[in-house]
């Protein structure tokens, strides 16, 4: 027998399309355009045999009429309740998608999907045969709704009717309860009772919202009472609505709506503000934003490579001139960078430890918001300590010698890739370290004791086995690439691999006076790479070496930290201040 379908829209357009498409599949339809004939005509299908309907296509009215209303609660009667309805909607407002909700074998489609109504009609068809219904008709899935209440039916029948529309639905009797699931679940709506057990949901809702690990929730409350200080105090918490219980399921639905809305608009323009972000830092470089009151508002990833910065939260909304220390040079030490002109000026930029980095600044003012841009790079060779440094004909002399050796190019290939890296969670430190054999008399270079420079670059390895990360460079020196979380932690690392150089056993290697117990001695020269990124590696290199020579006019045990320029002194104490000269 041909499925037989009742069709009722008033825009004759639609009725045509909708009708032609349905016979086209082999459905038999009685149209009409007017819903007080739909009614009369269901109540007219069981006098004669063979003239039921199998499902009504059902046009949502866009205004509400007494008659459409009136067939709307007729299909909602216990005589039609089990009649699968279609309803075909050209928007999806709250109230036609509440009412689908709340009626069983009942699905809802745009128009503009009207050809998926064979599909729809047999899946009704299928659940009406089986006495199954629908749990879900709508997809709001991706929003997570937080129902608080002390009343367990209320906040059960809310937690049925919003799953109804598809959303995830959590529930609390209690504020210990609502704050533990917030804080353990990522949820984007908060419905709050306004008169809990132990507190109000005005007070729920400000430390939902100013809690950090619940901040980014959007909070509603719930009251059954229309009183303007409830509403007020709501209000001024930070809750987006005030809602009314005794208000219609369609109604509270609309304003969830419309929440649900908010929530999505705020999630996409954050997500788009995240993709410029990345855009701008990508295109940009080293740029800083500041406010009109000179305070950080942005870092690009690029900057915080190029100061050694792994955490810019801690400098977000602080002074710029206290956190970064702008400063105009070279004789306008403290100069505000408010009173800088427009364009380039060379500059320092001083971090929280104290190191400064030679920088070209290009500000930029934006008139209407009175922010400033500053783009900037690292200085040219002539403001560069570190390409100073290379700048010597000595120095020179020392790049060649390490480029040319073997050994030292893994080591500067090495630190080459990781000033390429990105990892903001680790940096990387050059150390440089001289032996010594340290007898009572004498203190001579390592590598002047016949075979003991093999020997030590054998013990060298063993300690420090990461490769490419220890080698002998030249004579009795040797490089050593650390990686660490922060600049303590560098020092110690040090002060560790020194200590360990110290006690290599060096028995049966004597000196001239042949002499017995001798023992190691070490200097050092510690750099960072992170913080010099943008400089070559044999500069690095010879900045951690021109460190070592100072260090060694000054004593043993004994490591100089180059940034920070202070000495890091090693234990054991050295027995002697006199170091051979080792050229």
């Amino acid at each position: 027998m041909t499925t037989r379908l009742l069709l009722v829209e008033p825009s004759a357009t639609m009725r045509q399309v909708l009708e032609r498409h349905a016979r086209s599949l082999g459905l038999g339809v009685e149209p009409t355009s007017d819903y007080a004939q739909a009614a009369h005509l269901l109540n007219e299908q069981f006098h004669n045999y063979g003239n039921d309907f199998s499902g009504v296509l059902l046009g949502w009215p866009s205004v509400a009429t007494p008659e459409a209303d009136a067939l709307a609660a007729q299909l909602e009667s216990p005589a039609f309740e089990d009649l699968p309805v279609v309803v075909m909607s050209t928007d999806m407002r709250a109230e036609t998608r509440a009412w689908v909700a709340g009626r069983q074998h009942t699905v809802m489609l745009p128009w503009k999907a009207y050809r998926d109504i064979d599909g729809q009609l047999k899946l009704l068809l299928d659940k009406v045969g089986s006495g199954e219904i629908f749990s879900t008709k709508f997809d709001n899935s991706d929003i997570h709704v937080l129902i608080v209440d002390d009343s367990v039916t209320i906040r059960f029948s809310l937690r049925d009717l919003f799953v109804l529309q598809g959303y995830r639905v959590s529930v609390a009797g209690t504020h210990s309860e609502a704050m533990d699931a917030a804080r353990n679940t990522a949820f984007d709506i908060a419905l709050l009772d306004y008169y809990l057990e132990s507190t109000t949901g005005d007070m729920l809702c400000r430390e939902l919202i100013s809690d950090q690990a619940t901040g980014d929730i959007t909070c509603a409350v719930l009251t059954g009472t229309y009183a303007d200080h409830i509403i007020k105090r709501s209000l001024r918490a930070g809750a987006v609505e005030c809602m009314f219980k005794n208000e219609s399921s369609e109604l509270l639905l609309s304003r969830i709506d419309a929440i649900s809305r908010f929530v999505r608009q705020r999630r996409e323009m954050l997500s788009e503000s995240q993709r410029l972000k990345r855009v701008i830092d990508a295109v940009a470089g080293s740029v800083l934003v500041l406010d009109k009151d000179r305070r950080t508002r942005h870092i690009s990833q690029a900057a915080c490579r190029e100061l050694g910065i792994t955490d810019v939260r801690p400098l977000i909304g602080q002074s710029a001139a206290g956190t970064l220390g702008i400063r105009r040079l070279p004789t306008d030490d403290n100069t505000d960078c408010q009173l800088l002109e427009n364009g380039e000026h060379l500059g320092k930029w001083r971090d929280l430890t104290g190191r400064e980095i030679d920088v070209v600044i290009e500000k930029t003012t934006i008139t209407d918001s009175g922010d400033i841009v500053l783009p900037f790079h690292l200085a040219t060779t002539n403001n560069s300590s570190l390409q100073q440094f290379a700048g010597g004909s000595a120095a020179i002399k020392l790049v060649q010698k390490l480029s040319l050796t073997d050994a030292s190019e893994p080591l500067l290939e090495q630190m080459m890739a990781y000033q390429k890296s990105e990892s903001a969670a680790e940096r990387i430190s050059l150390l440089l370290v001289d032996l010594f054999v340290n007898d009572s008399q004498v203190v001579t270079p390592a590598h002047e004791l016949e075979g003991l420079a093999d020997f030590l670059e054998a013990a060298m390895q063993r300690m420090y086995r990461r490769e490419h990360h220890v080698v002998r460079l030249v004579d009795n020196r040797f490089a050593f690439l650390l990686r660490h979380i922060d600049e303590p932690q560098a020092y110690l690392l040090t002060r560790k691999i020194m200590q360990l150089c110290n006690d290599v056993s060096v028995e049966g290697f004597k000196t001239d006076d042949d002499s017995a117990g001798n023992t190691l001695a070490s200097t050092g020269s510690l750099v960072s790479i992170t913080a010099h990124r943008a400089h070559p590696a044999e500069a690095i290199l010879v900045l951690a070496a021109q460190g070592l020579d100072i260090v060694n006019t000054r004593g043993l045990n004994q490591a100089l930290l180059v940034d920070l320029k202070r000495m890091l002194g090693v234990y054991p104490k050295p027995r002697t201040s006199v170091v051979a000269n080792n050229e």
